[in-house]
């Protein structure tokens, strides 16, 4: 039997629906892009996958928010400014094949991905930022749990490389290993602000 004296959080990452440019195999962070008729079709057909929430939460950029408002209808969510995807600077719309040629795509690529983007975010500013946002998350969902006192079932609506930085910065895994399609995410058990479980959705 689980302890009750225990604030637990059930926490749903959410990777948003399909835009063109994730079709077109582009690099869209700071774009804000809304769903592509693909994308809709998608998130809708998932309507009945995920459960109600006590909390919902989403990124600012449209993708995010109009993701919401399809599988949560009735829910006005809280927007999270930090749980932006990452600004990708000068390679920002662009596909792998059109920045072939870049010598700083190139360095970008040979360094895992991790170093700093022209005009854009590195991988560690990203992650810290990514994780503030998830702090300011699950700071609400404690205020809310107190209030109740029951466990608390919350969901965000954010990006795919927000999923990446929050699990690998939870885990011992790398960044890479937590890539998912959109419409798809991770399940995430807090147990006194500590990650105790987690499984893909």
């Amino acid at each position: 039997m689980r302890d009750r004296s225990k604030n637990k959080i059930e926490l749903t990452l959410i990777r948003h629906g399909s835009t063109k440019g994730n079709e077109e195999k582009r690099y869209i962070g700071r774009t804000d892009e809304s769903l592509s008729e693909k994308g809709i079709a998608i998130i809708s057909s998932k309507k009945t996958v995920f459960n109600n929430c006590d909390l919902l939460f989403s990124s600012p950029m449209k993708r995010c928010i109009q993701t919401a408002e399809i599988i949560f209808p009735n829910v006005n969510p809280i927007i999270v400014d930090e749980m932006r995807e990452m600004d990708f600077g000068n390679f920002e719309g662009k596909n792998y094949k059109e920045l072939s040629d870049n010598k700083d795509y190139g360095k970008w690529v040979d360094s895992g991905c991790r170093g700093k983007i022209p005009g854009g975010e590195d991988l560690d500013g990203f992650v810290k930022r990514i994780m503030t946002g998830l702090e300011k998350c699950l700071k609400c969902c404690k205020e809310k749990n107190k209030k109740e006192v029951s466990d608390i079932s919350a969901t965000a609506i954010v990006h795919g490389g927000v999923i990446m930085a929050v699990l690998s910065s939870l885990t011992d895994n790398d960044f890479f290993d937590y890539q998912v399609k959109n419409g798809e995410g991770y399940l995430l058990i807090f147990e006194d602000d500590k990650l105790t479980s987690y499984m893909k959705i």
